[in-house]
């Protein structure tokens, strides 16, 4: 497959019209990187939005960095996806490795395998120059848009 797959080429025009609200919105997040099964996604997580507070100061709570895995693992099935098709999360895993700081979290996601109706994901979420915090594995499902 090219860069010029619908997909590839739909994902950048979709993420600026979700720019402006709901959960992109929420954790600001960027394609920093697209190309045919893969993708990079980047989201601020501050504190005040995001934030969970403990006895070492405040990290990301994992609700947050569980959204940022999924978007990132189902937008990565996008890449593949045909015209008249969109991807929603029909399996999702995630394990958690350390806790995440606010700031800018990276999610690096790769399509693993694609049959007609389904796509095999994985992604790892990192903290800005830091180490991965967590990893995720979805399977995405293509239905009609």
């Amino acid at each position: 497959m090219t860069e010029e797959h619908y997909g590839v080429k739909a994902l950048p025009e979709l993420y600026k019209k979700w720019a402006s609200s709901g959960m992109v919105a929420n954790i600001g997040t960027r394609i920093v990187e697209v190309a045919y099964g893969r993708l990079v996604l980047e989201g601020n997580m501050t504190g005040e939005s995001h934030g969970f507070p403990t006895s070492r100061g405040t990290i990301v709570h994992g609700g947050a960095i569980a959204t940022l895995a999924d978007e990132a693992l189902a937008s990565v099935a996008f890449t593949a996806a045909e015209e008249g098709e969109t991807t929603v999360t029909a399996d999702l895993k995630i394990d958690f490795l350390r806790p995440a700081k606010p700031g800018r979290l990276v999610a690096r996601a790769t399509l693993r395998h694609r049959t007609r109706r389904l796509a095999f994901c994985e992604a790892t979420v990192e903290q800005d120059g830091g180490p991965i915090v967590a990893e995720a594995r979805a399977v995405i499902a293509y239905i009609k848009a």
